[in-house]
């Protein structure tokens, strides 16, 4: 068959140190893409996502797979993985005709309506589906903070509800939250980090804001409300904020306002914990809005999101006028949370599936297996610490 050929060839000149073998089929015949034990079927059901795969257009067969124009059979990390084999990062890049459909969040800060929208879109979900594979103690949609975050694929040493509590508990320590303290968290997922302030140090004025209903109406706090940050008057009213995970649902374009808003929410003296997955700089101008996994997320998982190396985000923290007084940089804690995740994702799928799309079922499995593989023990949390003078 000369187009699977064609397809084959493609991929194994894109993916030349692959040690392991993929296995792409179509219509009863199949080609090896890589070398070493088979580890996953890429099966074509239609003749476009195979001629997507015989032009070297990963982006459209990712399009085509969640359709289940495609099936992908067997270890999922393998099929992630092919990534660390790519023969140069720029073949990662989507074509220009695909980027240019990010070119208005990439420029344009969104409004609040549109920012509503787009996490509404992840997050109310059906509530018992995403539940379905967060920790039953926090319900944290953030990274944990594992004791030992570089054994990755060892989900026996320590239980997610605890690398999960650990995680608020030092951010909440390092901001010496204090009973009188008037505490935010910006982005508050089910609001833990609220219930803790209020239990555990006995903060009697906490607040949390996200913009999902369906986490205020499941949270842990009566203290939660569904408001963007910005509906928040910039007035230095608040002694301690807390924001985890929320930066990276910022475009592009609205970081600096971002911080701007912060640093005006804050007293004079107040303390602030940011905390956010960071992808590191590159030679080849890779981001959420070029790469083939980045717009894959945008498109079926979080909408008008974006990553930042850690020099962006300093240089607007120090240009905002925050004092900046510790840096913390974690690597491979998201990478063990995704495996948990995951692992929990597939093993109550026979009771969510009803609840989802099978697009939503489809895409899940890249979305959670993704940066484990890729990213891997390198994947980076960075947690800044800063005063307002």
């Amino acid at each position: 068959m000369p187009l699977l050929d064609k397809a084959a060839d493609e991929l194994n000149w894109m993916f030349p140190t692959l040690p392991w073998t993929v296995r792409l089929s179509w219509r009863g015949q199949s080609r090896p893409i890589g070398r070493g034990p088979e580890r996953v079927e890429m099966a074509c059901k239609t003749e476009e996502s195979l001629r997507a795969l015989a032009a070297g257009d990963l982006s459209r067969f990712l399009d085509h797979y969640v359709l289940g124009d495609a099936d992908l059979n067997g270890d999922m990390y393998a099929f992630v993985g092919a990534r660390n084999h790519v023969r140069r990062d720029e073949l990662w890049r989507i074509r220009w005709k695909y980027q240019l459909r990010y070119l208005w969040t990439a420029l344009f800060p969104s409004s609040v309506r549109r920012k509503l929208r787009a996490v509404s879109s992840h997050y109310d979900l059906p509530n018992e589906f995403i539940l379905s594979y967060l920790d039953t103690r926090t319900r944290a949609y953030s990274c944990a903070m594992w004791d030992s975050p570089e054994t990755i694929g060892d989900l026996s040493d320590q239980t997610l509800e605890d690398a999960q509590h650990n995680k608020f508990q030092m951010a909440l320590d390092e901001l010496q939250i204090q009973p009188g303290d008037r505490f935010l968290d910006i982005g508050c997922g089910y609001g833990y980090a609220v219930h803790l302030a209020e239990t555990k140090y006995g903060c009697r004025d906490a607040l949390g804001i996200t913009l999902s209903q369906n986490q205020i109406d499941e949270g842990y706090s009566k203290n939660l409300k569904l408001l963007h940050y910005k509906q928040l008057p910039a007035d230095g009213s608040f002694d301690k904020i807390y924001t985890c995970g929320m930066i990276s649902h910022l475009d592009r374009s609205e970081i600096e306002q971002y911080y701007r808003h912060v640093f005006g929410l804050l007293k004079s003296g107040g303390k602030v914990w940011f905390h956010a997955i960071i992808p590191p700089a590159n030679s080849a101008g890779l981001t959420n809005y070029t790469t083939i996994s980045g717009t894959f997320s945008q498109k079926y998982v979080f909408p008008d999101h974006f990553q930042f190396p850690v020099h962006v985000h300093l240089k607007m923290i120090e240009k905002m006028g925050f004092r900046v007084k510790k840096i913390h940089f974690r690597y491979g804690h998201y990478a063990k949370t995704l495996r948990h995740w995951y692992k929990r994702y597939v093993e109550n799928l026979p009771r969510t599936r009803a609840m989802i799309t099978p697009v939503i079922e489809r895409a899940w499995h890249l979305y959670l297996t993704y940066a484990s593989v890729v990213d891997g023990p390198n994947s980076v949390v960075k947690q800044i610490v800063c005063e307002k003078a």
